[in-house]
């Protein structure tokens, strides 16, 4: 059987297609992933910040008035609660601290989505991923017993280049140990990929 009768036919039909097509093994192929999704989770946390930011007057304010409310000035009666800048000081510091949390979200979520490939090698998945120290890989067969393939599609995912990949290792009823997660992927543009994956033992 030729590659390209592979590519003609549908890939989530490869229970049902010829055993030539389910038999054949893909030498090597990669997954290519879905880069809108990371584009825009930059852009999102771009205009985040450019919105939050500004806000740090208001938020000096609020502070202060809070402060007010509970008497606090009144109380210790010290200079210092009076001044401006302590509450400016204060409210850039909120802000910061807001930022860097989603700012870290925003790293996991690049982790997840950019900075991983995944590459079939005849019959094994290498996994690859980046970080500040360096590059992990992970290998294995997707044909060993207990793994889980799970794969999240449907017509509006497949649409928008929202599907995923997730393979898990079955430990109980309950209970499943994620070994990877792809990043966002079109169906149509990783026909070849999702064959080798999903083929028959």
């Amino acid at each position: 059987m030729k590659k390209s009768d592979i590519s003609k036919s549908v890939w989530w039909n490869w229970e049902n297609s010829e055993p030539e097509i389910r038999s054949s093994k893909i030498k090597k192929s990669k997954l290519r992933i879905n880069y809108i999704p990371p584009f825009l989770a930059i852009l999102v946390y771009g205009l985040f910040l450019l919105y939050l930011f500004p806000l740090r007057t208001l938020v000096s304010t609020w502070i202060f008035k809070f402060v007010e409310l509970l008497q606090i000035t009144k109380v210790l009666k010290l200079s210092l609660l009076t001044d401006k800048r302590l509450y400016d000081y204060t409210a850039l510091f909120v802000i910061s601290y807001i930022a860097f949390a989603f700012f870290l979200d925003l790293v996991r979520f690049l982790r997840k989505n950019l900075f991983q490939t995944f590459v079939t090698e005849e019959n094994r998945l290498a996994v690859t991923k980046w970080g500040f120290l360096g590059k992990e890989t992970i290998r294995w067969n997707p044909d060993q017993t207990g793994l889980q393939i799970h794969h999240k599609s449907g017509w509006f995912r497949s649409l928008l280049g929202f599907e995923k990949l997730s393979f898990r290792i079955h430990l109980s009823e309950t209970e499943n140990s994620i070994l990877a997660e792809s990043p966002y992927f079109f169906s149509k543009s990783n026909q070849d990929f999702l064959y080798s994956v999903f083929r028959s033992v």
